[in-house]
């Protein structure tokens, strides 16, 4: 039988949770009511007094995705703090540029460690109770230079679409017990940190390609999340969701 809980019991996990993506997923599912579990390389104490001022309790735990035993353990901290996951965004993301002729196998498999192990890893354990309850979401954020290649992201482009492939095996796997997994594809997106390690002109020549003529910004991202993991995506699974402003079809 089903044990589905209401926004304000639910349990969201999020990685990469200090950076500006991670942190507007915070934000805004906080001021929904839903309980966060947090977690990045990084601390973030600014992000978690914002949380405590919308009456959010985060539990927030630095961890290194490379690290298979501490992603794990990490998962089982969550589960014996709130004794359940009920929606995983695995939004963490490594993505340094690197140009194919420097890339080496050392470079990739610190790529798929984090872009790909830790999604598998964290949807293999919190998977489990999902199940139980016959209720769970599981979001990957993808990338729309899966169908918009570039020079430089021969990395980070081969494990985001292996986080894609993994999505769509999670839904085929989980689907018949109420668990859904999809995908959100974002396109080039202004933050602070892509405003510093990226060229303009990378901006620029990414809008010319957009149907909506504006740079996108994480909040952008929000609403197609908060969509996804209710009860009106029921019938949504194995999907990718360009949120690109027009640029991948």
């Amino acid at each position: 039988m089903s044990s589905f809980l209401d926004q304000t019991h639910q349990v969201v996990v999020i990685t990469g949770a200090a950076g500006a993506l991670g942190s507007s997923f915070a934000l805004h599912l906080a001021s929904l009511g839903y309980q966060l579990a947090l977690t990045d390389i990084d601390q973030n104490e600014n992000l978690v007094s914002r949380l405590r001022d919308l009456g959010c309790d985060p539990y927030y735990r630095t961890v290194d995705l490379t690290d298979n035993s501490a992603v794990e353990a990490f998962a089982e901290h969550v589960l014996e703090r709130f004794g359940r996951c009920d929606v995983l965004v695995n939004n963490a993301a490594y993505m340094p540029l690197v140009p194919f002729e420097e890339l080496t196998v050392d470079h990739l498999k610190r790529f798929e460690a984090v872009n790909v192990e830790a999604s598998f890893i964290l949807a293999k354990k919190f998977s489990i109770g999902m199940i139980e309850r016959e209720f769970g979401r599981i979001i990957q954020i993808a990338s729309s230079t899966t169908g918009t290649p570039m020079p430089n992201f021969t990395a980070y482009i081969t494990t985001k679409m292996a986080g894609i492939g993994l999505t769509r095996a999670l839904a085929a796997e989980l689907g018949s017990y109420g668990v859904t997994a999809n995908a959100i594809s974002p396109g080039l997106t202004r933050t602070e940190s892509s405003q510093k390690n990226l060229p303009q002109s990378l901006f620029d020549s990414v809008l010319e390609r957009q149907l909506v003529k504006r740079n996108g910004v994480p909040k952008d991202l929000c609403g197609v999340l908060s969509f996804l993991i209710s009860r009106d995506a029921d019938f949504i699974s194995g999907q990718v969701i360009n949120t690109d402003g027009g640029v991948v079809f």
